[in-house]
């Protein structure tokens, strides 16, 4: 989904000179900090939440959190997480120390927990977010009002797509283009000095749910971003009107969007075997009537913008590159692709040399990716799509592709109960999750797990042997057994330090 009205994230927020004079500090949900922030409040009571309608970030010198106990600090962070506040921002010099019951709910839930270590007057950062955040409200109400005139004047005149595709480029000095699902263009508008196509701003349209057509903006130097998104969000339902009514799908469209449609089917797991097998054989017809044959490897690739929207074009020429096949939609912000490799190559050189292409690309900042396992049943690439869905948002600016093999756990414990989880890790665990530099220990024994050897694990945490024997013997010591006995609770035991570990990861 595209940015809000107003388009000041956690991110921009921390940036904002009034606030960065505060020294902020994340301490969990940083991957969470370009979700927008609607309003900022100060507050210094526990029961907030009912207050609140979500987008929210809350300002709190956190006298009253010394005085709570670790249950009302935990039930205090899940009431603002379960109201969708946008993030919590805590003076420490007030405060001494944030509590840490606080900091433990707040990764479980990957909330934005932000550290002010430095004192700065809640009135003047309150003042500044909350005029920045109307002034660009009101700004994006007018492009967002002249966008949806100018294309309801153009269908109440019968106008086409050709005119609206004109009509929305004069408005706003941007080079527009309308493409099929396949690829071909539709109509388009240029403007001179626009931006390379590699950096257009690409939406969805969309009709009964499912994609038919996508619109790109490429923006001329100074075109304001509010513009750019105002299209971005009101254009697509006008498109799609004129799509259906000047340019009907041709076959090549409406196969290629009725493999999205079984992808969609077959990332349900819960189904029955012989929907399964059902939802297989359409797959395989679907992809027949694309002209690809059975055999060669399926891909899965996941596109995510964290900030603005998706810009897409030269991730999509990387992808199409060495004449792979490329089927791609957009659904929900996400420009999701199924990308056919050389059936020559091995699993393992498809996915490097893909991977290797997409490194080697200069693609937009704000974009981050996830890619699957290559597969030679689509099936099985769409169960693993979401999972590669998972790694794009944990994705980074300098490690932008991400392999959804490496975030299945992470995955996973995602769709589970928090309290079940907190159990688990209690039981498995005990003192070990409390104990003095617990992340420490508990990295040194994932390392450990990881490797089978206690010299390959202090390596890999670049730290000397003598080192990791004395962390060994102060884990036996304060899990009261030895790490090289095997019994009934060693599985348990791995299973928790790797979740405890992708939980102080994320």
């Amino acid at each position: 989904m595209h940015p809000q009205a107003a388009s000041l994230s956690v991110r921009d927020a921390l940036d904002d000179p009034v606030l960065a004079a505060a020294h902020p500090r994340i301490l969990t949900g940083g991957e969470r900090l370009e979700q927008p922030v609607r309003w900022v409040h100060t507050s210094e009571v526990l029961d907030i939440a009912e207050l609140l309608s979500g987008g929210e970030m809350l300002l709190v010198a956190g006298v009253i959190l010394g005085d709570s106990s670790p249950d009302q600090l935990r039930s205090y962070l899940d009431s603002l997480a379960d109201v969708g506040a946008a993030a919590l921002a805590i003076e420490r010099p007030r405060v001494g120390r944030i509590p840490e019951a606080l900091i433990e709910q707040a990764a479980l839930r990957d909330f934005p927990l932000i550290e002010l270590t430095e004192v700065v007057r809640f009135v003047d950062v309150t003042r500044a977010l909350n005029s920045r955040l109307v002034n660009e409200s009101v700004r994006a109400l007018h492009f967002n009002d002249e966008v949806t005139h100018m294309l309801a004047g153009v269908l109440a005149a019968q106008g086409d797509l050709d005119e609206m595709v004109s009509g929305l480029s004069e408005l706003s000095g941007c080079s527009i283009m309308v493409r099929s699902v396949s690829g071909a263009v539709l109509a388009a508008a240029e403007v001179p000095g626009a931006r390379p196509h590699a950096h257009a701003h690409v939406a969805a349209v969309e009709s009964a749910g499912v994609m038919i057509a996508t619109i790109e903006v490429l923006p001329q130097p100074g075109v304001d971003l509010q513009m750019i998104t105002a299209i971005c969000r009101r254009a697509p339902e006008p498109l799609a009107l004129a799509l259906l009514q000047w340019r009907p799908m041709t076959r090549s469209d409406q196969a290629v969007r009725e493999v999205f449609r079984l992808l969609t089917l077959a990332e349900d797991t819960s189904r029955g075997p012989a929907q399964r097998a059902e939802t297989a054989a359409a797959l395989r017809r679907a992809t027949g009537n694309l002209g690809l044959a059975a055999g060669g490897w399926y891909v899965g690739v996941v596109a995510v913008s964290v900030d603005g929207p998706l810009q897409v074009a030269e991730l999509s020429g990387a992808l199409h590159r060495d004449e792979r096949r490329v089927l791609s939609e957009i659904r929900d912000g996400q420009f999701l692709a199924v990308v056919r490799c050389d059936s020559r190559l091995t699993s393992a050189d498809a996915l490097e040399t893909l991977v290797g292409q997409l490194n080697s690309t200069a693609l937009p900042s704000a974009l981050r990716i996830g890619v699957t396992e290559p597969q030679r049943e689509l099936p099985d690439v769409a169960t693993a799509i979401p999972v590669a869905a998972t790694a794009a948002l944990h994705a980074t600016e300098t490690d932008y592709v991400s392999l959804a093999r490496d975030f299945t756990l992470t995955h996973f414990v995602a769709q589970l109960d928090s309290d079940a989880v907190t159990q688990f890790l209690d039981a498995a665990l005990g003192p070990l999750r409390t104990a003095n530099r617990s992340a420490e220990l508990l990295a040194t024994l994932a390392a450990l797990f990881r490797t089978g050897s206690r010299v390959a694990a202090a390596e890999s945490l670049q730290i000397h042997r003598q080192t990791m024997y004395q962390r060994i013997t102060r884990i036996e010591s304060i899990l009261g057994r030895r790490l090289d006995t095997s019994d009934g609770s060693t599985g348990a035991l791995r299973v928790a330090v790797e979740i405890a570990v992708t939980l102080a990861d994320r």
